[in-house]
């Protein structure tokens, strides 16, 4: 007599960034029974992602305790995990900033570690403009009133380490589909089936994961343009971080060999990253554009990225006056030694953008079946190596209490982890 067939548990994952790519390994490292698809727009990564850049930032300041917590569990497992391990460059983070919010963030480490025992420290103005091979002697510190560095912290090459946890998910047998999903699929009963890809194929499971990032309003929208309370409404938009490529010639890159991770408080709020193999400084504009676009289906006005590829990938495709910016930047960075140096790319990073930064790591309410795993507000991708088992934890109903109540569908929404990029004009407004 056959043994009655047991099915097997089966999940579809849309998005293959920094919340999807990593919970689809998490899946099938915890149950390896399971049948697991991850549906994107192009093969992996897809070059829209916000994960798929240059680089980004790993660091564990935070103010906030619980990310602080997060990121040093994430930022040791970048040091000595072979997966993670071979993306990751230890060169150091450096904060010029005001005194109030450094000493926020050391009160925060001895909180968590210990008094003494914080894994940052403060750093003098005038010691640190002659430390660094001299890279920031030159440097805008008008508003300054003092540094702090994290020598612990630096930067991943993102979409290697995307590339690579993709990689190992299909390895142990998740099964990838290069073709973006349409629409999310309802039954007759609201319970969410699955989706539908652009080219018209329907794809079921048992659990949805939506993980697409900045476009999880315009899919929920297009899936149910007749449900609101289906829709993220202003619980997550979609927000776009201007950057730019900064092609560097062997003597600059002499002078940048010292050169940790900056973050910059004013007179315009910027970031850069050092070059490294590829010979790029990358420098961001620390502030956030929403794109509105009036939705006809659903009959409502969405901030979502814009339609074309060129302007969500490195290209010349941003508006003049967010190159001006990009290059004052620049400038204010590092001064007028690199008055001369134009940047080689421009890109508008589209991220899904919370109320207060929080993410969106829940069950939909309004929608059984259907899980939300987003909102990484420009500073997600540093938990690589922790968020997938954090959704996992979630599907599971295991997830911390904190976690859960500040991750739900209509959570808090309390204070402030990422304020700089909230969005205070929108790239219609822009010349």
């Amino acid at each position: 007599m056959a043994l009655p067939q047991v099915q097997r548990p089966s999940y579809l994952i849309i998005g293959a960034g920094a919340f999807g790519a990593p919970t689809a390994l998490a899946l099938k490292r915890a149950e390896p029974e399971s049948e697991v698809t991850v549906v994107d727009r192009t093969p992996f990564p897809c070059p829209m992602a916000a994960g798929h850049d240059l680089n980004k930032i790993i660091r564990a300041d935070y103010i906030d305790l619980m990310y602080m917590k997060l990121a040093l569990k994430a930022l040791e497992l970048w040091r000595t995990d072979p997966l993670y391990s071979p993306h990751f460059h230890n060169i150091g983070y450096l904060y010029s900033y005001d005194e109030d919010f450094l000493k926020e963030i050391i009160a925060r480490w001895e909180q968590l570690l210990g008094k003494g025992n914080a894994q940052s420290f403060l750093l003098d103005p005038v010691e640190a403009r002659k430390k660094f091979n001299g890279v920031f002697e030159d440097s805008d510190w008008s508003m300054v009133t003092q540094c702090l560095y994290s020598p612990t912290a630096g930067w991943a090459d993102s979409a290697a380490a995307l590339q690579s946890v993709m990689q190992a998910a299909v390895d142990l047998g998740v099964r990838y589909v290069d073709n973006g999903a349409a629409k999310v699929l309802f039954g007759e009963h609201g319970n969410c089936t699955g989706a539908v890809t652009e080219d018209g194929r329907t794809l079921t499971a048992d659990r949805t994961i939506l993980a697409a990032g900045a476009w999880i309003p315009l899919l929920l929208a297009e899936s149910a343009p007749d449900v609101p309370e289906i829709h993220t409404g202003e619980r997550l938009i979609a927000v776009g971080a201007p950057m730019c490529a900064v092609k560097l010639s062997d003597e600059q890159l002499e002078k940048f060999k010292e050169c940790p991770v900056n973050a910059l408080l004013a007179p315009l709020a910027a970031e850069c990253i050092p070059p490294g193999d590829k010979g790029l400084l990358k420098c961001t504009y620390d502030t956030g554009f929403s794109n509105k676009v009036y939705h006809e289906k659903s009959r409502q006005e969405m901030s979502l990225p814009p339609s074309k590829i060129s302007q969500s990938t490195w290209s010349q495709d941003i508006p003049q006056t967010l190159k001006d910016n990009l290059k004052s930047v620049k400038n204010e960075l590092f001064g007028g030694w690199v008055d001369d140096i134009e940047p080689e790319s421009y890109r508008l990073c589209w991220d899904g953008f919370t109320l207060n930064q929080d993410w969106l790591i829940c069950p939909h309410p309004k929608a059984d079946n259907l899980y939300v795993a987003g909102g990484g507000s420009f500073h997600g991708f540093k938990f690589l190596p922790v968020i997938g088992e954090l959704v996992v934890q979630m599907i599971k109903g295991e997830l911390d209490e904190e976690m859960t109540k500040r991750w739900a569908w209509d959570g808090p929404r309390e204070g402030a982890i990422c304020p700089a990029y909230t969005p205070h004009k929108d790239l219609g407004d822009l010349s």
